[in-house]
């Protein structure tokens, strides 16, 4: 199986509301629906800035999306560090890109998502103290962080630039509507000069994927209003019903084993269903380990796996990648697989610690937008999330004897 990156196009491919996104120099609020190139951009404005050789961090929410970034500018570093030696990229790669939990517990204080501003201005005002202020910081996923960080960024450093996406706000640290006129108020009261720009066309998905991926979105006047007409065509959604759990299993399996040479993302409701797959895959001969054979390696993510599946991941993120819904943003595959599906109707009427829905409807729409090329359904039964979906009726020559 392949090793998974971060799909980075190259910098001339941008189109003209990336551009208009990556240009100024100034603070910038980066929105757009999945697959409009948020994070693509993000990654740019930061990469201009390294190579000025400046004070700079970029920040997200999930370490797996982290990892397949980091990935990714290692195996192209001669294309996108310029006159860098290996020395100074892996200075970059390994100090300069983080998740925003990590970076602050490594250097403040275990975060506290539900601190008040006040002691999140004290924590900030603490580090640049000690440590001094960055010239840049860019914030990726910024809907996963509440607006205190925000509020107060502008104490960590000169310039600040955040890519969020509305659609996947699933942490409930802003309503949808307020979400971006927050994020940008609070830049804006610290510095006038940021500005926000909107990408949106998906360049993502075919037209198949996202029209389905936009039956889990009858809420969301702006992706309802998203025109498909430029998509390009491509498979239909390929939804299998009736299968119990053993032949979900050995359905994905045949799946991995047809796509061998595409990157596979497998996203599921919990740690239990990715342990399932994960002893599955291993039954058959596949192996997360950091030294198993490429052609039968595979990845997987969850928050408390095990340390040396992390760390292997961290050498070698491996396809196919399973995760979870609440961990996928930001990735892209080829194909994606949403096996024990018939899970969702508990998923979306079960709550979790933090007193939110395990999986809503946004889950779904992100995890099917993750999909490049070709998207599988595998459940028991139709769950009711997916009462939209009719399945094609049988041709009649199927029951014909030759």
């Amino acid at each position: 199986m392949p090793e998974f990156k971060f799909f980075l196009p190259a910098i001339t491919a941008l189109n003209s509301d990336q551009q208009l996104a990556y240009d100024p120099r100034t603070p910038m609020l980066i929105t757009g629906g999945p697959g409009s190139g948020k994070t693509v951009v993000t990654i740019y404005r930061f990469l201009r800035t390294v190579l000025e050789q400046k004070n700079i961090m970029l920040f997200t929410y999930n370490r797996a999306l982290i990892y397949s970034i980091k990935g990714t500018l290692k195996d192209r570093s001669e294309e996108l560090f310029g006159d860098f030696d290996q020395q100074q990229v892996d200075q970059v790669v390994d100090n300069q890109l983080s998740t925003f939990y990590y970076w602050h517990y490594s250097n403040i204080t275990y975060y506290n998502p539900q601190e008040a501003a006040e002691e999140t201005k004290t924590n900030f005002e603490s580090y640049a103290a000690e440590q001094g202020k960055f010239d840049e910081l860019f914030f990726d996923e910024g809907q996963d962080l509440p607006r205190t960080v925000y509020q107060n960024a502008f104490i960590l450093s000169e310039v600040v630039s955040v890519g969020a996406d509305r659609a996947q706000n699933y942490k409930g640290h802003y309503t949808t509507d307020e979400l971006e006129d927050v994020i940008l108020e609070a830049l804006k009261s610290q510095d006038p000069a940021s500005d926000r720009q909107y990408l949106q066309l998906n360049y993502r998905n075919t037209k198949e994927i996202f029209e389905f991926a936009k039956e889990f979105m009858k809420s969301d006047p702006r992706v309802l209003r998203m025109n498909t007409d430029r998509l390009k065509s491509g498979n239909q959604p390929d939804i299998r019903l009736n299968l119990n759990q053993a032949q979900q299993l050995n359905t994905l399996l045949e799946i991995i084993q047809a796509n061998a040479n595409s990157n596979i993302g497998i996203l599921v409701h919990s740690t239990e269903e990715i342990t399932i797959i994960k002893t599955h895959l291993e039954q058959n001969g596949y192996s997360c380990a950091m030294n198993a054979p490429l052609a039968r390696s595979f990845s997987y993510y969850y928050y408390g796996m095990s340390k040396i599946d992390e760390k292997a991941m961290q050498v070698r993120l491996s396809s196919p990648f399973i995760t979870t819904f609440e961990s996928c943003k930001g990735l892209e595959f080829d194909v994606v697989v949403l096996p024990f599906f018939e899970r969702a109707d508990v998923a979306t009427n079960t709550l979790n610690k933090d007193g939110r829905p395990k999986a809503t409807l946004n889950h779904y729409y992100v995890a099917i937008t993750r999909a490049k090329t070709d998207f599988f359904v595998l459940c028991h039964q139709k769950p009711e999330v997916m009462a939209f979906y009719t399945p094609p009726a049988p041709d009649e020559d199927d029951d014909l004897p030759f």
